[in-house]
């Protein structure tokens, strides 16, 4: 799992962006790969990366809770 950022979020076009912590990459995820859906622009997230057609998205997005 990652750690990252939203930076984007779009809930009524259904997409948005985020960012990885440690190497400040970007990367598009759908409504759908978010499994947590109370989740906007700023919040710290957890996911997966997967390939796609047209490259690596974010998958399983859910919020990271501080210990």
């Amino acid at each position: 799992m990652h750690l990252g950022t939203i930076i984007f979020y779009l809930s009524e076009k259904g997409y948005g962006y985020l960012r990885l912590q440690d190497t400040r990459e970007e990367f598009y995820f759908r409504t759908k790969n978010m499994l947590d859906r109370n989740l906007g622009k700023g919040d710290v997230v957890r996911f997966k990366l997967k390939e796609g057609k047209q490259g690596y998205y974010a998958d399983e997005i859910t919020r990271h809770m501080l210990a």
